[in-house]
């Protein structure tokens, strides 16, 4: 009996020797299977990504969603991933699409300060993007709750405020957050004076025209439009040389204050002194010419013309005019084919960007960014 017992303790422990051995086995071919498989997965992930860097650069914003698409199934905890696949759905013009991306990650639990914060971001971008300014606000001003020293978000909800012509509060986020900007401030104190102007109020708009012109005095459209407010006033003959200031500040602009001035004497007087003072800048000669046109001097500005063609400049409405002064000793058809359509002669290009209007703007529509439009003669 005592050796059936001395047997059975014997095949017990060689039992529980061999289970442990093969449950040690098993669990070590298990963490090796899993360390495998997750090796395999973030080596696919890290060629996903890889990919869809490489898309990005090469401007392939499909193929970039795709990859990163791919990267966010093999780990849905990517929150980085998903805000690049809805930044390039915004680069697409998906701004819907690009909203529930982003939106979808603030529900998220154990979603941290920094990254909800770039989200907000993210969300106030998109918004921005599709025109909905106060909304972009909200977003940029959630962001601020989370980090009050945030300078991206400081940046952005002062442009939004821009965007939407809320130049009240431009004016308040450039003192708070803009430094050395002097222009910048000069241009805002000038969008408040011109919606003064609108309304009648003449006086607060000259106090804002004042001010841009004390940060910048260089700033011509404040110049000019405190000319205006002189002409409210009655004052003619400061108007008048207030626009005439605005023409040596910046002769490619000149045709903006030239234009204002309705006295034929006056504007006379004007040209003559601009073209003794500034005779070889083509600006002035070109908006010279073209007043001296319009007011029926043909020759006088003919001969303007004549000077600047031999200079090299090459203007289809300075040839338009000419063949509308000689019209007389030149054939109908030379007449017919100058005349049959009416172009602009001047083109504002942004050198930040290439925007180009026939209308005149101090913050490119597009890339936002203020003086950065050039003048072409064409």
């Amino acid at each position: 009996m005592n050796l059936d017992l001395g047997f059975l303790t014997q095949y017990k422990f060689v039992f529980i020797v061999l289970l442990a051995f093969f449950l040690g086995a098993l669990f070590s071919y298990l963490w090796i299977l899993t360390k495998q498989r997750k090796e395999k997965i973030d080596k696919k992930k890290l060629e996903s990504y890889v990919k869809g860097i490489n898309y990005i650069i090469e401007d392939n914003t499909d193929k970039a969603i795709e990859e990163f698409t791919e990267t966010a199934k093999l780990d849905p905890d990517l929150i980085d991933i998903y805000i690049s696949i809805g930044n390039l759905f915004r680069k697409k013009g998906e701004i819907n699409r690009a909203l529930i991306i982003h939106k979808s990650l603030l529900v998220r639990p154990h979603l941290s300060k920094n990254k909800k914060l770039e989200v907000y971001i993210n969300i106030g971008v998109d918004y921005r993007k599709a025109g909905l300014y106060d909304r972009a606000k909200e977003y940029f001003k959630n962001a601020l709750s989370i980090d009050p020293k945030n300078a991206q978000a400081k940046k952005l909800l002062y442009e939004v405020y821009e965007d939407s012509k809320d130049w009240e509060n431009a004016l308040i986020w450039h003192k708070r957050f803009v430094k050395g900007d002097n222009h910048i401030l000069a241009h805002i104190y000038t969008e408040i004076g011109k919606e003064r102007f609108s309304e009648k109020d003449f006086d607060k708009a000259k106090k804002s025209f004042e001010k841009a012109v004390k940060i910048d005095k260089d700033c011509v459209d404040a110049q000019i439009h405190l000319g205006d407010v002189y002409m409210q006033y009655g004052d003619v003959e400061k108007a008048y040389m207030q626009w005439k200031k605005a023409c040596f500040i910046k002769p490619e602009l000149a045709n903006i204050a030239l234009k204002r001035l309705n006295d034929t004497d006056i504007l006379r007087k004007t040209i003559v002194e601009l073209l003794v003072k500034m005779k070889d800048n083509k600006y002035i000669l070109f908006f010279s010419a073209n007043q001296l046109y319009e007011i029926g001097e043909f020759e006088k500005a003919i001969s303007i013309y004549k000077k600047l063609m031999s200079s090299g400049m090459k203007s289809y409405s300075m040839l338009r005019k000419f063949v509308d002064a000689k019209k007389e000793n030149l054939p109908d058809f030379i007449i017919t084919f100058m005349s049959d359509e009416q172009r602009n002669d001047i083109k504002y290009v942004c050198i930040n960007c290439g925007y180009s209007s026939s209308t005149l703007y101090f913050r490119c529509p597009k890339c936002r960014k203020w003086d950065t439009a050039k003048v072409e003669l064409i």
